[in-house]
């Protein structure tokens, strides 16, 4: 997204079910926007290699 300015995660522990992520953007706009849109877009793409291996 134009709106973004820096987006990463990092795995805390191999032993821990927890990812921590930063998202910065440009301007007013909330980060949890483009955080959505990209976690829309996963399951997207996630879907997709699913119907092409079946």
């Amino acid at each position: 997204s134009p709106d973004v300015e820096f987006c990463g995660y990092c795995i805390t522990h191999p032993s821990e079910s927890k990812i921590n992520f930063r998202i910065q953007t440009r301007g007013p706009l909330p980060a949890v926007e483009p955080f959505r849109k990209g976690l829309s877009d996963l399951m997207g793409v996630c879907q997709h290699v699913l119907n092409t291996f079946e």
